[in-house]
């Protein structure tokens, strides 16, 4: 069982799909309290492996919980401006960009806070496993919880601040402005050149100065890593995301920087 988990029904689960495994947290509603935490490494797992996975390991059904929240990191997506956004035609923005295909459901986010609509797809298996969950079910992609979480905690930063999501073997680049989001990629790399190159070639594109441009990293990263080593020596003002003050853990969870779930951790609190 869940550790200091009295009902399912009282408790959130939010499962985060990644390309090279899944991690799940829960979340007590009566205590406002995240009380447990875990990553399994699969290469890209399905939504259904991983439910058959965690009920299997718990001893439980996903369905028995209060709300459970898919988060899908493991596709590719784009932004649209919601003032020229179509539903109906979400699939013909992922063509238009090959990345689109077959066997494939398109899906989308509209992120008030943005005035856009993140469009991305999943697989058809995936999309009839969440036809067969039963409850409070919600699925988002990622980036539409990172980009609104950014978005909401610099609102009222005038100057430009560039985020980094670092997710094996891929890094999420998120530029915003205020409320614009003025920049989102997702670059794979190989070596720590690579990461250093597509940075700066980011920072130049959008005629930052990286002597004054906050950074912040955030994700599969340590703070001491050969990386941010790298980057240091080129942007002079490197940060790392700080937890809410707000959120409360258990003793074990508390053990992990916090930015390294920072997509687990505000799915409960976002609001798409």
């Amino acid at each position: 069982m869940f550790p200091e988990a009295v009902t399912l029904n009282n408790n959130e689960i939010t499962i985060q799909l990644s390309l090279d495994g899944f991690s799940y947290s829960v979340y007590d509603k009566t205590r406002r309290k995240y009380i447990h935490l875990e990553r399994v490494n699969e290469q890209d797992p399905s939504l259904k492996t991983a439910v058959e996975k965690i009920e299997t390991t718990h001893s439980c059904k996903i369905d028995g919980f209060g709300r459970t929240i898919i988060l899908f990191d493991n596709c590719p997506n784009t932004f649209v401006p919601a003032s020229i956004f179509r539903n109906r035609a979400k699939g013909k923005y992922l063509d238009f960009l090959g990345i689109g295909g077959d066997g494939r459901t398109a899906a989308s986010d509209f992120l008030d806070v943005a005035e856009a609509n993140n469009v991305f797809s999943i697989t058809n298996d995936d999309a009839a496993t969440l036809s067969e969950m039963q409850g409070d079910t919600q699925f988002h992609h990622a980036a539409s919880v990172l980009v609104s979480n950014i978005i909401k905690t610099n609102i009222h930063h005038n100057e430009p601040v560039i985020h980094i999501n670092m997710k094996s073997p891929q890094f999420d680049v998120i530029v915003t402005k205020g409320c614009n989001l003025l920049f989102h990629n997702v670059f794979n790399f190989k070596t720590k050149e690579d990461f250093l190159y597509f940075l700066l070639f980011t920072i130049d594109q959008l005629h930052l100065d990286a002597g004054t441009v906050p950074v912040y990293f955030l994700g599969l990263i340590e703070e001491k890593s050969q990386l941010v080593e790298l980057a240091s020596r080129y942007i002079r003002d490197i940060r790392f995301v700080r937890r809410d003050n707000d959120m409360t853990f258990t003793e074990e969870i508390e053990k992990t920087p916090y930015f390294h779930n920072y997509l687990l951790f505000n799915s409960i609190t976002c609001e798409l």
